[in-house]
């Protein structure tokens, strides 16, 4: 190794150190929008980095731009000045890798800027369902906490000043709220640090990521995450096969996309299947990777040679399922959270209402 290879490689390092984040899906988008843009426009990669180092906003961006720059001028290679950053995933490194090898990272860095756009609308979609129900389920403890705690003991001072006493739910309510009563102060701050808590998770990608994570051991988000990964990976084959790789390849890459352990599963039967000699679009329908009409769609691909434009058109119907399912599910569930609290609340009140109108009409 030259010594002047030698000495950019410390340098970067020394970059990485003050740069460590992973970018989220929406700054990789961008990275490779401009990327793109800055290569059909005919300016080198060079000089591209340089120009975006020069326009960035915050000084990370300005840290790892430099440290790619100073890469880039000792290997001339934008996977290995992307992987000197430290910031950018193994799977974009590869396909950057692709495009350089094949001559089409043009078309790369297009593929991938619609790839983790794709992929930050899905991210915020299930982000949604998760944190949404939990933010309502919240509110709606804190109503009924501020009832039992503040509103009850009132009503127990009333019936004693009226000389009787509430009997059945109500007195239980009322014991229940008085013994809480000192500690109601409490009970806020805590609901108040769990909406922080969540509103703090909500604005990093580690935090969304447990969220998502909490998100898929609920009723009914399995599905929904199928369908999460479905599109993740019709979005990689469709950029694989734009790339001028093959389905065998796209298929050894894919386990760098996805993140659940069940659909690698199924990955994993789709290869064998396919091994065995059966067609691609038949062992993804046999391994459940995609329903009957989507890989119908894949043969259609395949047989008129737009396969990866057939796995982009099934990618944006998957990606619209899960919105449509996400949506439907807040749909009814914002409804369902109010009539419930309505329910409850209502009935705290009337129990205590009609024998105290009671009381006051035979006064």
């Amino acid at each position: 190794m030259s010594e002047d290879r030698r000495d950019g490689e410390n340098k970067v390092r020394d970059k990485k150190k003050q740069a460590v984040r992973k970018l989220a899906p929406d700054e990789l988008a961008a990275f490779s929008g401009q990327m793109s843009l800055i290569i059909n426009s005919g300016l080198s990669v060079l000089d591209g980095l340089e120009i975006m180092r020069d326009d960035a906003e915050n000084q990370d961006e300005k840290i790892i731009l430099e440290a790619m720059i100073e890469d880039f001028a000792v290997t001339t290679s934008l996977a290995s000045a992307m992987k000197a950053a430290g910031v950018f995933p193994s799977y974009m490194i590869g396909m950057v890798e692709t495009g350089e090898s094949t001559g089409n990272l043009d078309k790369v860095m297009a593929g991938l800027e619609h790839q983790y756009l794709r992929e930050s609308d899905m991210q915020k979609s299930i982000y949604q369902a998760v944190v949404y129900p939990v933010v309502l389920s919240v509110m709606v403890t804190a109503v009924i906490l501020v009832l039992i705690i503040q509103v009850m003991p009132v009503f127990d001072r009333v019936f004693s000043e009226l000389g009787t006493a509430m009997t059945g739910v109500p007195l239980v309510l009322s014991r229940i709220g008085n013994s809480l009563s000192g500690s109601g102060f409490v009970f806020m701050v805590v609901v108040l640090i769990i909406a922080l808590v969540l509103l703090i998770m909500g604005k990093t990608d580690s935090g969304q990521g447990q969220l998502r994570k909490l998100g898929y051991k609920l009723p009914g988000i399995r599905k929904s995450r199928h369908g999460e990964s479905a599109s993740r990976f019709a979005t990689h084959m469709s950029l694989v096969l734009s790339s001028g790789l093959t389905v065998d390849q796209g298929l050894r890459m894919a386990d760098e996309v996805i993140d659940d352990q069940q659909f690698r599963e199924q990955l994993a039967q789709c290869r064998s299947l396919m091994d065995k000699g059966e067609s691609f679009s038949m062992a993804l329908r046999e391994s459940r990777i995609f329903s009957g009409i989507y890989s119908q769609l894949v043969e259609t691909g395949s047989r008129t040679g737009n396969m990866d434009e057939a796995m982009d058109k099934v990618a944006d119907l998957y990606r619209e399922e899960l919105e449509g399912q996400v949506d439907a599910r807040l749909a009814r569930l914002e409804p369902a959270l109010v009539v419930i609290m309505s329910v409850i609340v209502g009935g705290i009140l009337l129990s205590v209402m009609i024998p105290l109108i009671s009381i006051m009409s035979a006064l």
